[in-house]
């Protein structure tokens, strides 16, 4: 089945370690299919938020492997690429795919897209390797840390298989213009801007590639419907108690977004352990107490808020 990937939702979850770091592969399994139970568009693992970075490529391939299982054909599979040279990039995206990933986000390369001026066409042309070796869909990934110049968009579009840009440059501003230059390609922009979802869903963006939707998948599935047909205080009933949330978890410093979504991941009770690997810095006793009055001030110990909603439901201690 073709799943569209330029709407909807694309969850983008953690990855479960035990104590030890190592991959806790049976918690995997369980959570990636509660994910796709959730009813997004697809999930996408080896990203930043799933510390794909951290992975061995083998391990890489194995995340892969497990969530198309998991999914079921419910969801497409994608998977970040992350490499420092065009040529690593496209034979890491051609083996990824082998592994069963639909479609591909591509991550800049650092540190050479960090320099400015960053001519256009180098950006072209790294994405079009990665297509060409690769054969599906990818997702091009604005950052925070690698502004693409304007201009970037048009040039993509250049591109069939490049269908989505993810935004994630946390600046209102910069989404608009993003937006904007999007309006007159076949490039649709997919939020990532995790302290402001609906907001920019309400700027334009088509839908959002998330790493917030790891949790609530199903109420952020169907904030995101509710936004489609124009049903904006039923979308911020949503968003009212789950922006806090999200506000928290991807406060400064950024780097700790993952230890504290995996922290409220524990509070539901969807994996067992909070950690991540070195260097990663363990959650702070604030970031507990914070987030702990959240889930307590808005509910979010209820089902409804497990990544699928209400059809899993299971006690706060993991199994």
């Amino acid at each position: 089945m073709a799943f569209d990937l330029t709407q909807g939702v694309i969850a983008a979850p953690v990855t479960p370690f035990n104590p030890d770091e190592s991959v806790d592969w049976t918690t995997l399994d369980r959570y990636m299919a509660e994910i796709a139970a959730g009813g997004p568009q697809g999930i996408a693992m080896n990203m930043a938020a799933s510390e794909g970075g951290s992975l061995t490529i083998d391990e890489q391939l194995e995340v892969i492997r497990r969530t198309k299982k998991a999914a079921a054909g419910a969801c497409a599979v994608l998977s970040g690429v992350v490499a420092a040279s065009t040529t690593k990039a496209a034979e890491l995206g051609k083996r990824l795919v082998d592994a069963g990933a639909d479609a591909l986000v591509v991550f800049p390369p650092l540190p050479t897209f960090i320099s400015k001026p960053l001519p256009v066409e180098v950006v072209v042309d790294f994405h079009k390797a990665i297509a060409d070796a690769s054969g599906v869909p990818i997702i091009a990934f604005h950052t925070p840390f690698v502004d693409y110049p304007p201009g970037t968009i048009k040039g993509l579009a250049k591109l069939k298989s490049v269908v989505a840009l993810k935004d994630a440059a946390f600046n209102v501003d910069r989404t608009v213009e993003i937006v904007e230059e999007a309006e007159d390609t076949h490039i649709k922009i997919l939020t990532g801007n995790d302290t402001f979802i609906l907001e920019a869903m309400l700027m334009g963006c088509s839908g959002a590639l998330i790493g917030f939707a790891g949790t609530a998948t199903a109420k952020i599935v169907e904030m995101h419907k509710l936004a489609v047909a124009g049903k904006i205080t039923e979308a911020y009933q949503i968003w009212n108690a789950l922006g806090p949330l999200a506000r928290i978890c991807w406060r400064a410093p950024l780097r700790d977004y993952r230890v504290r979504m995996k922290y409220a991941l524990v509070r539901q009770g969807v994996i067992p352990h909070a950690t991540a690997r070195l260097p990663q810095p363990a959650i702070t006793d604030q970031d507990k107490a914070d987030l702990d009055r959240c889930f307590e001030r808005f509910g979010l110990d209820q089902p409804a808020y497990l990544p699928a909603g209400r059809k899993f439901q299971r006690s706060r201690a993991a199994e």
